[in-house]
């Protein structure tokens, strides 16, 4: 930004004025990217840059967008597809007209959310999908990963497994064929039973006769499976599901565009999931912030204070109270550690995280996002490092299949348009 540009400022109430908003609105804009802000030569306010708020201005006043709008919606803000699958509330994502936290309360199947996202219709009672067995070149090719892997790997691995699915002619079929459904129970239940490469078994785990996604899970990861596991990982399959155009979802709706078959849509997706600015957060909480000895969390207090939003995920933009997803996995971690043995090393380690993270509310007002919560209950539920990382993915690609669904039908190819820009020495490349 020029120097010139930032000469060119409104002062809050200049700026409320002229856009007829409350203070908190005009911060929710600034947290959101919309409107840019730079401090007043006292220190103690804030000025806003006037073509961002005088554009916020022309669209409340219904003008066509100009230029600058259509730019600003490529970053985190308003939404650039109309979409009927999730809405944002302050409450939480709602799928289709449901809470996902009131789904998760009311103990919903996994597998209920992912028909009721992918379909519109909502079952009440959980329907048991029909078995599927992952093709035998697909499992040829997992089988080279017999023996582990490391846990800041599963993403990738993950990632790999749509496309391997797509080959032999099967993402060619689902398009033909109009079997995106069968499609995506194939790609959860394949990418569940990777989990087994980071459980005690190191080794591909298939689902069972009868068995729910989030059963399948646990057993991969030689986690106990009761029905207070089975609920807790539940929670987060659910309200995991699906986040409106999270970057992950929008490549995905990309891919689709393009008449990708289901499988490459899902593939895209999580290449954009796993990289450093989102779903790796839960690796990073992992190694860098809730790492042992967790007796000496109190000494990371600088961490959360300098890096807590770019890399544990504290203050999601879109929850600027707190994220209820998180709240909802946290209060799960710890009704496992209360049901659990009250010495074991797990459910301490649980109780130590869950006191660390009040006290950054308290102290910091940094309220923990979804990558945190994820962690704590994968943790209080025994799950191995890298869990949380294949949960995400597992339970997003509910929310991925949906919107590649909906892209479909509304058979436009996303294509925005840059705007150049010459180089300051007014040559345009390098290269011969």
């Amino acid at each position: 930004m020029s120097e010139r540009d930032w000469n060119d400022v409104l002062t809050c109430e200049e700026a409320l004025a002229r856009l007829n908003i409350k203070a908190a609105t005009l911060y929710a804009y600034v947290s959101r990217g919309l409107v840019r802000a730079t401090p007043h030569e006292d220190g103690r306010k804030r000025l806003y840059l006037r073509r961002d708020i005088e554009r916020l201005a022309a669209r409340k006043r219904g003008r066509a967008p100009s230029g600058a709008v259509a730019e600003s919606t490529m970053r985190l803000g308003d939404p650039v597809l109309h979409s009927a699958i999730t809405q944002i509330t302050p409450h939480g994502p709602r799928y289709r007209n449901r809470l996902a936290g009131d789904l998760a309360s009311s103990g919903a199947a996994f597998e209920s959310v992912v028909h009721l996202l992918t379909t519109g219709i909502w079952q009440s009672g959980f329907a048991v999908w029909a078995p599927l067995e992952t093709p035998p070149d697909v499992l040829r090719f997992l089988s080279v990963y017999e023996g582990g892997i490391a846990s800041g790997d599963i993403g990738a691995l993950l990632g790999m497994v749509p496309f391997s699915l797509a080959m032999q002619g099967r993402g060619t079929r689902e398009i033909a064929d109009g079997g995106a459904v069968q499609a995506a129970r194939l790609m959860l239940q394949s990418m569940a039973g990777c989990v087994g490469f980071l459980g005690p078994e190191r080794v591909f785990c298939a689902r069972a006769e009868g068995e729910s996604i989030a059963g399948q899970i646990l057993r991969a990861a030689g986690a106990a499976v009761t029905p207070e596991t089975l609920r807790a990982l539940t929670t987060a399959l659910v309200v995991l599901a699906d986040n409106e155009l999270a970057p992950a979802t929008f490549s995905a709706r990309v891919a689709a565009s393009t008449n990708a078959d289901m499988f490459s849509c899902v593939a895209a997706a999580i290449g954009s999931h796993i990289g450093f600015s989102t779903g790796t957060g839960t690796e990073k909480i992992e190694t860098l912030l809730l790492c042992e000895p967790l007796s000496e969390l109190d000494a990371r207090i600088d961490r959360v204070r300098e890096y807590g939003a770019s890399l544990f995920g504290f203050n999601h933009p879109l929850y600027p109270g707190g994220d209820p997803r998180a709240d909802l996995m946290l209060e799960a971690a710890a009704q496992i550690a209360a049901h659990g043995d009250a010495a074991s090393a797990a459910g301490e380690r649980t109780r130590l995280t869950i006191a660390f993270l009040e006290r950054m509310r308290r102290e910091l007002d940094a309220h923990p996002g979804v990558a945190l919560g994820l962690v704590t209950l994968a943790r209080a539920l025994g799950l191995p490092d890298g869990s949380a990382t294949a949960i995400w993915i597992v339970s997003r690609t509910a929310g991925w299949v949906a919107h590649v669904m909906e892209q479909r039908t509304q058979a436009f190819l996303l294509r925005p348009r840059a705007k150049y820009e010459m180089t300051s020495s007014g040559e345009t490349g390098t290269g011969s």
